[in-house]
């Protein structure tokens, strides 16, 4: 997504952790553990996906500020890793993410529809983003 605002505007909005269920639609709460945003601080996030609750237990594997975010699941249902980067362009930023991971249980058996899901879900809560930090 393209936002109209500087990146160090969007990255310091999109990665403190009191603005998660503003703009990410499946967020229901981030539980800090230790300091937020420094590389090995752990945190839970608690998620609807698919109709289901989500307990992960994240720790932040990059954070270099105006630029990348990065964490991964250390405990929970899904096993995944989060890479967010930030780009100028222009005046503006390009935000990027990438989600690898392997699903199991449940989810694995509805590895496509997963997919597509978090695919649909990414896009959204990008644009819901990008209004807030617009004004729109």
């Amino acid at each position: 997504v393209v936002i109209n605002k500087p990146p160090a505007e969007v990255f310091a909005f999109a990665t403190n952790s009191e603005h998660a269920t503003k703009w990410q639609g499946g967020v229901e709460a981030v539980i800090a553990e230790d300091p937020q945003n420094v590389v090995g601080s752990k945190y839970t996030e608690v998620r609807k996906f698919m109709g289901q609750e989500m307990k992960s237990t994240m720790e932040v594997t990059a954070f270099e500020p105006g630029a990348k975010w990065a964490a991964k699941v250390i405990k929970g249902p899904v096993p995944f890793e989060v890479t967010v980067t930030y780009e100028a362009a222009g005046s503006a930023t390009k935000m990027s993410t990438r989600v690898e991971g392997e699903p199991k249980g449940f989810f694995k058996i509805a590895e496509g529809m997963l997919a597509g899901q978090l695919e649909k879900s990414l896009q959204e809560d990008g644009e819901r983003l990008k209004k807030l930090l617009e004004g729109g």
